[in-house]
């Protein structure tokens, strides 16, 4: 039994060489996953490997990466047929050919672009006839307006649990999102890498009904720098990235969103200034009458956030309050604790805890923490303890889920 091969190729080593990969030719029948980088041409792969894909009958994963060297000709596909077995393909700054629109076994796409020279109805079409297609990532720039006009009537129904878009207008992401109708509990991801549009620019026409995937999110994430919304619930997942340079505030486009049923809300500010990014959040309570956990994680002081906490009735169904990794000043500790008293005086639900988890921030005194917790239950993390068996319930999927470098 002949072990199955990895070949990984940049094509600078051996370009005007090929004997170099003449030890190599009689076993490519072998090839499992193939990786071709350097800036490859199109001659230079057929050159390396004779009769490519058809000499590689077993290959399952297919990766060009060249890396906006020198354009392909689109003309002439070089490869007249791909192999039936592949699985994963990934070609960046490489044309989608006919050979690669007639694969149908494909369970991961990733498409990145700047000149997308295809109409947007044959995307759409290769995406819907691909049944077995779970995750597709399409980072890709069409060439002409009129490319991303989509003649069809409806939008196309698929198998997808993951579709990332990232575009260089905003009109080509509308055109995308329009077109492709996501299934029950899948996730859909924005990330905006070209420009500073907002969500709500983004939204504009296209009714959040349509995000069929996300009917009823309970869970809800911002992030302050670089700027993202992620959404999540039992029927799916929506996230918006933006650029690390925008200025738009989110908190304005928060009802063109679903959140009527928000339980969770976890604030991320990764700001060096000490003023507090929670302020906006004062005006919009409204959109979070169900709201029954708050999480604030950060690296600096938190001064202001009893502009968000100011009156005991605020935020009727708060039940949790956590502060992952925050400087805790004893004045800020006397005001939570005044809080936590008034709230037990108020027709709203009352605090059932109050979750602090230390990671070389500052930390509020023994005192403060047995003032407080006369009041409500205090959940006292030091650094180093395991958070998923001591908080129970609490926001753990914000820690252990999110793709931050912040470690608690």
């Amino acid at each position: 039994m002949t072990a199955p091969l990895d070949i990984y190729l940049d094509v600078r080593r051996f370009r005007g060489d090929n004997s170099i990969l003449d030890p190599l030719k009689p076993k490519v029948k072998n090839t499992r996953s193939l990786i071709v980088s350097g800036r490859p041409r199109a001659e230079e792969i057929t050159t390396a490997f004779p009769d490519f894909p058809r000499s590689m009958p077993n290959l399952r994963s297919l990766e060009i990466a060249n890396g906006r060297g020198p354009d392909w000709d689109r003309s002439v596909d070089p490869f007249g047929s791909s192999a039936h077995s592949l699985r994963c393909l990934t070609l960046e700054d490489v044309p989608l050919y006919p050979s690669f629109l007639n694969l149908r076994t494909l369970t991961t796409l990733l498409l990145n672009s700047v000149k997308f020279y295809l109409h947007l109805d044959t995307l759409l079409d290769f995406l819907e006839e691909n049944h077995s297609l779970q995750s597709a990532t399409l980072w890709v720039s069409f060439v002409e307006p009129s490319l991303c006009s989509s003649q069809r009537q409806s939008p196309i129904r698929n198998r997808l649990r993951h579709l990332s878009i990232s575009c260089s207008h905003v009109m080509e992401v509308q055109a995308l999102i329009s077109n492709i109708a996501l299934q029950r509990g899948a996730h859909l991801e924005i990330i905006d890498c070209d420009w500073d549009a907002g969500l709500n620019e983004i939204l504009t026409g296209i009714s959040t009904a349509h995000l069929s995937n996300l009917p009823s999110p309970t869970s809800i994430e911002y992030k302050t720098h670089p700027r993202r919304i992620r959404l999540s619930g039992p029927n799916g997942r929506f996230s918006f990235d933006s650029s690390p340079d925008a200025t738009s505030d989110l908190f304005t486009e928060f009802p063109l969103l679903p959140l009527a049923n928000i339980r969770e809300f976890r604030f991320i500010d990764h700001e060096s200034s000490n003023a507090s990014r929670l302020s906006p959040m004062t005006h919009h309570l409204s959109f979070f009458p169900n709201l029954e956990t708050l999480a604030i994680m950060r690296g600096t002081s938190i001064p202001h956030i009893f502009t968000l906490l100011s009156d005991p009735s605020s935020l009727p169904s708060l039940t949790t309050l956590a502060f992952l990794n925050c400087d805790l000043s004893e004045h800020f500790m006397e005001e939570l604790t005044r809080f936590a008293h008034d709230r037990k005086n108020t027709t709203s639900a009352g605090l059932h805890r109050v979750g602090i988890v230390d990671s070389g921030g500052k930390f509020p005194s023994v005192a403060s923490i047995d003032a407080l917790e006369k009041n409500v239950p205090v959940v006292d993390i030091r650094r180093g303890n395991k958070l998923e068996y001591q908080i129970e319930g609490l926001v753990r999927e914000f820690i252990y889920d999110s793709d931050d470098d912040d470690e608690i």
